[in-house]
């Protein structure tokens, strides 16, 4: 943890790592279940990340200043085009689960945000594909010809880039295909959690909070105007 040559994420997340392996421990021993070894390394790094945001704490670098690391500040598109952040929570089969989009332009200014909850998701792959048909369908609907798709999920990316190698999700990947065709310009790339973090806590919202109605919004949602004003003024710099 005190190794500086390593990431921030990294270093920080290492007592989540050991809490949620008691954890699973715990769900084999007593509950006869357990979560796969790629979900319980994404829940660390969230969970960690809520803290230190939550408890605004600060991680000094070698010089002792906060900073940011390389890969932690969100990156806005080129002039002309439209940067759409997406996410969808996943719980279980069971669950609904929450989805949202969240679309800023080359400054950074956000022009639109929506959220909403779909039920029958069997895996989250299957609520990821399903999340990027709706944002294509609402993007097309508001007249956005020109747009990046932004995730943290990489699987779904990679899907819609080599779809013919993920042949069990093919009727799901071929509507978006057809729905890029509404496009000038599409562009389909990775983020990390935590440059995906607007649309991940608004997506998480919906289950959090019982948030089930849809809608639409011009602007920000009001509660992360503040980190969405941060993201703005870095990306200006």
């Amino acid at each position: 943890m005190e190794d500086m040559t390593r990431s921030r994420t990294i270093t920080r997340s290492v007592p989540w790592l050991l809490w949620l392996g008691w954890k699973n421990r715990n769900s084999i021993m007593y509950a006869e279940t357990q979560e796969s070894t790629e979900r319980l390394l994404r829940d660390m790094v969230d969970e960690a990340e809520q803290w230190f945001k939550l408890n605004n704490v600060l991680t000094p670098d070698i010089d002792g200043r906060a900073c940011l690391q390389s890969g932690d500040s969100w990156s806005p598109p080129e002039e002309g085009r439209i940067k759409c952040n997406i996410h969808a929570n996943w719980r279980n089969a069971s669950l609904h689960s929450g989805i949202a989009w969240i679309a800023r332009d080359h400054y950074g200014k956000v022009i639109h945000h929506t959220r909403d909850a779909i039920v029958n998701a069997p895996n989250r792959l299957i609520a990821e594909i399903r999340c990027v048909i709706w944002t294509l369908t609402s993007l097309s609907d508001l007249g956005v010809t020109n747009v990046i798709i932004a995730s943290d999920y990489n699987e779904v990316m990679e899907a819609i880039k080599l779809p013919l190698q993920w042949p069990r999700y093919r009727a799901l990947l071929h509507q978006i295909t057809k729905l890029k065709e509404n496009f000038v310009t599409i562009t389909f790339e990775g983020e990390t959690i935590q440059t995906n973090g607007i649309a991940r806590d608004i997506a998480r919202s919906v289950l959090r909070d019982g948030r089930f109605q849809s809608y639409l919004a011009l602007g920000g949602p009001s509660w992360l105007q503040d980190r969405i004003a941060r993201e703005e003024t870095r990306s200006r710099d």
